[in-house]
């Protein structure tokens, strides 16, 4: 029989798994947005338009990259708590396999 500690820390495994491939798929569609050319160039003094264009998928990259920054660092402290539930375990599993009674009469 499961104990609920082992479907808890499932489903955090599960958590932290979708989270970080969820984050690898921004960043990186991010990154790849970010060095594509924008398409605009030169023309008729278009330069400024260039430039403004670059300029906002550039903070938007910044932008993406503190957002994915936090996001791994919640994926860390997932896995922490995943990592220390062994531990719970240990400490509530603790003395209930002994082969004494408590008499309570």
């Amino acid at each position: 029989m499961a104990r609920d500690v082992d479907i808890d820390r499932a489903q955090l495994e599960q958590a932290a798994l979708i989270l970080d491939g969820a984050l690898g798929g921004y960043r990186a569609h991010i990154e790849d947005t970010w060095r594509r050319d924008t398409g605009v160039g030169d023309p008729c003094g278009r330069t400024l338009l260039r430039v403004m264009l670059e300029n906002a998928i550039g903070a938007a990259l910044v932008r993406a990259r503190t957002e994915t920054d936090d996001g791994l660092l919640l994926g860390e402290q997932l896995r922490t708590i995943v990592d220390s539930f062994a531990s719970l375990d240990a400490s509530l599993g603790d003395g209930w396999d002994a082969d004494y009674v408590a008499d309570l009469s």
